[in-house]
């Protein structure tokens, strides 16, 4: 097997393994893992010799033809064995062949460079009579060829490694649904680096009066243009995914502020309405009471005795006043009502609604931050409880120490739950995956502006699974008059 035939086997090999590696980490396999990755390594070998050792050999198919076919040929086995994702499928077939494109020419340069390294040697040594045979010229010459290619090979092995390794990577968000006009963004910087490395192609090798010229040997410079040229083109590429990412995330950021800032200005529009609301029930409470009682001190003075009757439609008039009456009393209006409301609502469902809640009087932590926190974190809680079976809890703690505040809910869970990698929260199970993780994140923008944060914990109790959210805010003491 000669130099060039093994060192392109090999590279069919690695090929045919990265691809399916790097493939694997953006799509969703239709098939068991083991079984996705041999079929995928198998054909993709096979085709790469098919097509580079066989068809090229017979019919001189040109370098793009070669591309456009093994862009075909991947798009194709994509469609067989992975989940239908169109839009991630192109970027991932064109980046993976423009990646190993581009990595073909910087390790040529190399392996030019090992060639000449072998050919000094094996000129010396004939020169010096170490080797004065045919027979041991020709085993010198494998033994060399051989070293190249165990040079060679691994060196593309790790640099296309890296560059697909940094592309995984970088896109974080592989659950993103890609628009069209957001995939164009991605795949031209692949399509330019696949230009150009046809172009270098066509640089590389030339044909001048009957003889074949190598590009490094009329023009030496070209073996420091071209790794610099490629190793640009493989940076743009990653760059341009990272530059995506962070315009995604940028724009999830300003959605979810929107919502926040959404949701604190309903709750400035509605505070007064229930402060007012508030003092009226309080008010009221306190005059039908006066009311009832005067009521029972005059049927008693008129009729001279207790009326069994009358003593139950009074006792029935106490306990429909005592329902105007809110279940906790926290200390502030605002999260009296959200907690009797979110109590209501579990009490509906049939969760046990424990609280042991106050509100902060003496830090400077603003209700609305405050209502913001009750209100995204006990709709959560609710919403995992009614998921679950049997007896199903939330409790609802809160304390100060010094000038931190912090507030614990604690809840069953059923379901399982997927933490997002890169903000380290829990996604959301609803439908919308672009709005996931909205309150939890709502949450933890609070708890920072009065630098804090959140720390959530996820363990079992007694066989059933728990969920703890604890919020910390550092609210400097208010100053007392």
């Amino acid at each position: 097997m000669s130099e060039m035939l093994l060192l392109s086997v090999s590279v069919y090999l690695i090929n045919s393994i990265l691809s399916g590696v790097y493939t694997r980490s953006f799509l969703k396999e239709k098939y068991r893992k083991g079984t996705v990755l041999a079929v995928w390594g198998a054909v993709c070998f096979l085709f790469q010799i098919a097509v580079y050792e066989v068809l090229d050999s017979r019919f001189a198919v040109g370098e793009a033809a070669e591309i456009i076919l093994n862009v075909c040929v991947l798009l194709l086995m994509q469609f067989f064995v992975f989940e239908k994702d169109m839009q991630k499928q192109f970027f991932v077939v064109f980046s993976f062949v423009a990646g190993k494109e581009t990595v073909k020419y910087i390790v040529s340069v190399f392996c030019f460079m090992f060639n000449g390294i072998c050919n000094n040697i094996l000129d010396y040594f004939i020169a010096n009579e170490i080797i004065n045979t045919l027979e041991k010229t020709n085993i010198w010459v494998n033994i060399l060829a051989f070293s190249v290619t165990i040079l060679c090979a691994p060196l593309y092995t790790l640099l296309l490694s890296a560059f697909l390794y940094l592309i995984s990577k970088k896109f974080v968000r592989k659950d993103y649904l890609l628009q069209t006009y957001e995939n164009v963004f991605l795949i031209l910087p692949c399509i330019v680096a696949l230009c150009i490395s046809i172009t270098i192609k066509m640089m590389i090798i030339s044909v001048e009066n009957g003889m074949t010229v190598i590009i490094f040997d009329t023009i030496p410079a070209t073996k420091f243009w071209i790794p610099i040229i490629c190793v640009l083109l493989l940076s743009t590429i990653v760059a341009s995914v990272i530059l995506f990412q962070k315009l995604v995330q940028y724009n999830e950021e300003t959605g979810k502020r929107a919502i926040l800032e959404n949701q604190v200005r309903q709750m400035q529009k509605e505070i007064i309405e229930i402060q007012d609301i508030y003092t009226d029930m309080r008010g009221l409470r306190h005059d039908m009471r006066s009311h009832i009682v005067n009521i029972s001190l005059l049927v008693k003075n008129m009729a001279g005795s207790v009326n069994e009757e009358i003593e139950r439609y009074i006792g029935k008039m106490e306990e429909t006043v005592s329902k105007l009456d809110f279940t906790y009393q926290t200390g502030n209006p605002i999260t009296d009502i959200i907690i009797h409301q979110k109590w209501q609502e579990a009490e509906k469902k049939q969760i046990q609604f424990k609280v042991d809640f106050a509100y902060p009087s003496n830090l400077l932590i603003d209700i609305y931050d405050i209502a913001v926190i009750l209100n995204n974190a006990l709709e959560n809680a609710i919403e995992a409880c009614r998921k679950t079976e049997g007896n199903k809890q939330i409790r609802l703690y809160s304390y100060v120490k010094g000038s931190l505040f912090f507030i614990e809910v604690e809840n069953d869970f059923a379901e399982n739950i997927v933490v997002e990698k890169e903000s380290g929260l829990p996604v959301s199970s609803k439908e919308n995956g672009k709005l996931h993780g909205i309150g939890i994140s709502n949450i933890q923008r609070c708890a920072k502006k009065y630098k804090g944060d959140i720390d959530i914990e996820i363990f079992d109790t007694d066989g059933r699974k728990k969920f703890s959210l604890t919020v910390m805010m550092n609210g400097k003491p208010a100053a007392v008059i």
